[in-house]
């Protein structure tokens, strides 16, 4: 990893089926980050461009599928033009078209870079309950090599199985970039108890367990029933919460300075690749 890596997360509003004022919104985030300070990494909320689904209803399927785009497409083309111009990466979460099946689509991170390419893209690997209805799941773990350090990506159920985030950390992963729709109890969804400290949990646990920088990115407002609030985190290697977002349900930029000397002085203090137990693993990966 480079030696100092100044990072920003965005904890925005996403407006549901409105990709042209979300691809506004963000645009106008980087530009007043940009206003204040450098940073070499910006990380937005899973679905930035279309919002969280609905429970199936069809009506709102047939809009979805208009609003979902390719890669590269609207919103990655405004993206990777702010990110060339201020020299930076930018990870968004998107509804993404299937390159080649039409009506088919994936709940991808993308990551763009300071050339103003497409690094990498990530598609959910985990589809919980309504999103059955909508996505695809993807099928492949990669990292990607940046002259920052290696990003991996995860798309919020995708956190709920670490094995995920293990095997990037493997890869070499040094930085997560997590982006997540995750909602309050009254939303329609209520698939676990409510901890609002649930994302400093995340973040917490797999910085220390893999001994990276990790970041997590919840939007807030209210859609489709859904209640989103925020309370985005970052963590460092050693577990420490670096910046976390108290006042639920308001839009905030975290702002953190990751550092490769305290990544590499964990790594040493605590060497827990090394004491991996892989022999003893083997359930991990025989059928349920």
């Amino acid at each position: 990893m480079k030696d100092k890596v100044r990072t920003a997360l965005v904890q925005m509003e996403v407006a549901g089926l409105q990709p042209e004022k979300n691809a506004s919104r963000m645009k106008e985030f980087v530009d007043n980050i940009f206003d204040k300070r450098k940073v070499e990494l910006i990380l937005f909320p899973e679905l930035a461009n279309t919002g969280y689904v609905k429970s199936m209803d069809q009506d709102f399927g047939r809009e979805f599928l208009k609003c979902a785009e390719a890669i590269p497409g609207y919103t990655t083309n405004i993206l990777a033009k702010l990110a060339k111009r201020h020299k930076t990466h930018i990870v968004v979460g998107l509804a993404q078209l299937h390159p080649q099946i039409p009506g088919t689509v994936y709940n991808s991170s993308v990551l763009m870079g300071p050339r103003g390419d497409i690094l990498g893209i990530h598609h959910k690997l985990h589809i919980p309950d309504e999103e059955k209805h909508y996505f695809y799941p993807g099928s492949t773990l990669e990292v990607y090599h940046t002259e920052i350090g290696t990003i991996g990506m995860s798309v919020c159920w995708d956190n709920l199985f670490p094995e995920l985030v293990r095997i990037l950390a493997l890869k070499g992963m040094e930085i997560l970039c997590s982006s997540y729709s995750w909602g309050k109890p009254t939303s329609p969804h209520k698939r676990v108890t409510y901890i609002p400290t649930r994302f400093r949990c995340f973040s917490m646990m797999y910085a220390i367990s893999n001994r990276i920088y990790a970041m997590a990115c919840n939007p807030v407002g209210k859609y489709n029933g859904h209640d989103f609030d925020g309370h985005s985190a970052i963590a460092g290697p050693d577990g420490k919460i670096l910046a976390y977002s108290e006042k639920e349900g308001e839009e905030e930029v975290l702002f953190v300075e990751f550092s490769n000397d305290h990544l590499l002085e964990m790594r040493a203090i605590s060497p827990i690749f090394r004491d991996r137990r892989p022999e003893l693993y083997g359930l991990l990966t025989e059928p349920f």
